[in-house]
């Protein structure tokens, strides 16, 4: 039997790192969130999380219960684990809409997915909700410094979309699916119009339509090149295209 206690009694430790465990039901709401605190800045974030949790566990009226929200999210946040990271931050927002840190929740839940974002090669899912969740905030809460933080980043995900969109319109013409790929084209000009691949999309329209025979549609786009593109090499090209014709 003692034999079995000692073994029970490495189990314990190894589980924890090497350390005791902490015992949560006898301590105070401040003292499990001070925990969680210690473990974070020890970088043993499954840890925090788990001190986090408990702060709610042990004390559900607790004042700390918001912050232990924000703080487990975040714990979750370092270890990629973005799943459990957005359900914390969005449990602020669901129950304590009004909290001072909102804006911070939203932020992190926008990063969690932003974070995501996968090579234009692969879906962009992720794109599509971290550009939403970006845009959100920013209208929410206008002058939040997390506002301003993700506005270059909207930027960003706007032009993976639209890139995206080229590299399949790309695809397309090589496959010889020109209606397919011209519609593509049309998607980055009307819906990714403050994007940097705008001017090309429509150049490349202008090659679809002279592809098609259609020299009026040639001339519209090229004329929509010389109003907003005058200086690009697109007008440039798509000039040359309408002296041949």
């Amino acid at each position: 039997m003692k034999k079995f206690l000692v073994g029970l009694f490495v189990l314990v430790l190894s589980s924890c790192g090497g350390e005791i465990n902490f015992d949560y039901t006898t301590k105070t709401d401040e003292e499990i969130y001070n925990e969680g605190l210690r473990q974070l800045s020890k970088e043993n974030n499954i840890s925090a999380t788990d001190a986090f949790k408990q702060v709610e566990y042990n004390h559900p009226y607790s004042p700390l219960v918001a912050k232990s929200w924000i703080m487990a999210g975040y714990s979750y946040y370092k270890e990629k684990k973005y799943t459990d990271a957005i359900e914390q931050f969005e449990r602020l927002l669901e129950l304590q809409p009004n909290h001072p840190q909102a804006d911070y929740a939203m932020y992190m839940i926008a990063i969690s997915y932003y974070d995501q974002i996968s090579p234009i090669t692969r879906d962009q899912k992720m794109t599509d909700i971290a550009l939403s969740k970006m845009q959100e905030l920013v209208k929410k809460y206008p002058n939040s410094k997390y506002a301003e933080d993700v506005k270059p980043k909207i930027i960003i995900a706007k032009n993976n979309l639209a890139s995206k969109e080229m590299y399949i319109a790309s695809t397309l013409v090589k496959k010889k699916n020109i209606i397919a790929a011209l519609n593509r084209y049309q998607t980055v000009i009307k819906k990714h119009e403050t994007t940097l691949f705008v001017p090309e999309a429509i150049f490349r329209t202008v090659e679809i339509y002279n592809m098609m025979g259609d020299k009026e549609e040639v001339r519209n786009m090229t004329r929509l090149l010389e109003v907003n593109y005058p200086n690009s090499k697109w007008y440039k090209m798509a000039k040359e295209i309408n002296s041949a014709i």
